[in-house]
């Protein structure tokens, strides 16, 4: 019993529930759209692509991050247990206290690969790999406790799990300025970019279904059923557009919508797998003889098209000499691996207390998702470049063992 513990919190604490477009956004929980300019305003807000000067140069891997997350376990509860030879009611108790119906569990990377601008263009590329998935409570409690009850039925809308990988080469042009906006009116600017992808890896959960009966007259009766699609090599499209407007010398706005048209169609490799497992009136006495009988088998199918969820974007930043403070608001209209229906809001702080060195701070409210996130970095810039280094961490204010993950990115520019 031990074991399969271990592995549920591997399996946790090993993979974010959103994907993140950019690593810089880390350093501010991702209340990021506003502040991002140059080649990175190619993923948050293409409007601003001028916003750092006519040329901004990204450096491959050198502009990356990672997330790692969960909903429910901390990593001083992880340690805990893999030093436990034993688990006794309280310990199994500790570990289901804080898993609110489910354990939601994710992972995200962003690595850059090149950009540039050029004057109000920009070309970039990145690669991304992002899952997420869930483990029932009660499927948990089954494991820790075995069976108590006289029937369980699991499905797939507690427990599922997906993941995709992909590289993107992305086209924007930006600072296009709307016209016959009143002139007592703010200016509004407006941009999209448009993203090839290349589509290396996809899996889903498509099916799932668990019934298992235990009782002195029928015995031990399990019927179960596993499907998951998987895709390889695929070409796919998304698209963003954006708008800007700084509505006083203080104070700017603006909104995106991305992932419009988005999607992935994977063709060199599709596959069905199939996991079968079923008992029928299985007793004590039966203990000698096989208890289960296992299937599994692979089909090819008709290649197939993953969506990403398109999600709306409306952000605002205060602007002082000394610091700025922001807002970002995100709302999808569709669940997919890298969207959901369940908005959230983010706050972020720059603080200058020299011009070589900003200081950031980003707060992620919780929802019914994603745990609380809390983010600190710390940069050097020069007027050739910048490089910055961030730290967040989940359902914790400082990163440590109250931790339930952790994220860390790099951010490197050179301008001019």
């Amino acid at each position: 019993m031990k074991k399969i513990l271990v592995c549920l919190l591997l399996v946790s604490l090993g993979m974010s529930l959103f994907a993140v477009p950019s690593a810089k956004s880390l350093f501010f929980a991702d209340s990021y759209m506003l502040r991002a300019g140059g080649v990175e305003a190619n993923y948050w807000n293409p409007a601003l692509l001028t916003a750092n000067g006519p040329t901004d140069i990204w450096l491959p891997t050198l502009n990356s991050g990672i997330q790692l997350t969960n909903n429910a376990l901390d990593l001083d509860t992880y340690n805990f247990f893999v030093t436990r030879d034993s688990l006794d009611a309280d310990d199994k108790e500790r570990l289901l206290k804080d898993v609110d119906g489910s354990l939601a569990f994710g992972m995200d990377v962003n690595v850059s690969l090149f950009g540039i601008t050029m004057g109000n263009t920009a070309l970039s590329a990145s690669a991304h790999v992002n899952g997420k998935g869930q483990l029932s409570e009660d499927f948990m409690r089954l494991a820790l406790y075995g069976n108590t009850e006289d029937e369980y039925l699991f499905n797939m809308s507690s427990n599922n799990a997906s993941a995709i990988s992909y590289v993107d080469i992305t086209y924007g042009i930006g600072d296009l300025k709307i016209p016959f906006i009143p002139e007592d009116w703010p200016q509004i600017k407006a941009g999209a970019s448009a993203s090839l992808l290349t589509g290396a890896y996809f899996m889903e959960t498509r099916e799932f279904k668990l019934s298992f009966e235990n009782n002195s007259d029928v015995g031990a009766n399990l019927d179960s059923e596993l499907l998951l699609r998987t895709g390889k090599i695929g070409a796919g499209f998304k698209g963003m557009l954006g708008l800007f407007s700084e509505v006083t010398p203080w104070l700017d706005a603006g909104l995106t919508v991305d992932n419009i048209a988005g999607f992935i169609k994977w063709g060199v490799e599709s596959k069905n797998h199939r996991f079968y497992a079923t008992a029928d009136s299985v007793f004590v006495t039966d203990l000698e003889e096989d208890l289960f009988d296992y299937d599994n088998y692979e089909e090819d199918t008709d290649s197939f098209s993953t969506r990403l969820g398109t999600e709306l974007r409306l952000a605002t930043m205060y602007k002082h000499r000394h610091f700025n403070l922001s807002a970002d608001w995100v709302q999808g209209f569709t669940e997919s691996t890298v969207s959901s229906k369940v908005g959230r809001l983010s706050l972020g702080a720059s603080l200058m207390p020299m011009p070589v060195l900003p200081i950031s701070l980003g707060i992620s409210l919780p929802n019914s998702k994603n745990p609380l996130k809390v983010s600190y970095g710390i940069g050097l810039k020069v007027k050739t470049g910048e490089f910055n280094l961030a730290v967040q961490s989940f359902d914790s204010l400082i990163p440590g063992y109250n931790s339930k993950g952790i994220s860390f990115g790099i951010a490197t520019k050179i301008g001019f």
